[in-house]
């Protein structure tokens, strides 16, 4: 994926102050990751009860950790866009970083599928082929997303 049309971020206030000092990349990573760890945390329990896991009525914990999950995802989402404005060229024509996108929109699909077509299940112990399958994918998906994320630095250019 060409994302040069991106190049002009790195020349922008918030670029030069992701890079105005020593601690604030830092921060933004312990940020970025304590909020993964919230995010993969909360959707872990979800995806475990739609694979057939912890089935007992609890829609009120499964709404909370929904409300959470968009939360950590929003912070991380923010997070993100800094460190991209503060090393764009890091994450130009970057494989791993493309591949990351890729995921993350088949995951918010995925999400979207939940959304519309099994969001009804959150209060009841029924388990059904697509509710197995959305959780997988969803474990897969995200599992891609944190090992893509993981491997930006070993293929930036």
């Amino acid at each position: 994926m060409n994302l040069s049309i991106f190049a002009w971020i790195g020349d922008t206030p918030v670029a030069a102050w992701v890079n105005s000092s020593a601690f604030i990349w830092p921060i933004l990573e312990c940020i970025h990751f304590a909020s993964l760890c919230v995010f993969i945390g909360s959707l872990l329990i979800i995806d475990l009860r739609l694979i057939g896991f912890y089935r007992e009525r609890c829609a009120s914990m499964v709404h909370f950790l929904i409300r959470l999950s968009l939360i950590a995802f929003s912070v991380n989402f923010a997070t993100g866009l800094l460190f991209f404005a503060g090393n764009t060229p890091k994450y130009l024509n970057n494989s791993a970083f493309d591949l990351k996108l890729i995921l993350i929109m088949v995951a918010g699909l995925n999400v979207l599928f939940y959304k519309v077509r099994l969001s009804n299940l959150v209060d009841t112990e029924e388990v059904s082929w697509s509710s197995i399958s959305v959780g997988y994918l969803s474990l897969l998906l995200w599992t891609g997303v944190i090992i893509c994320g993981r491997m930006i630095t070993f293929y930036a250019m």
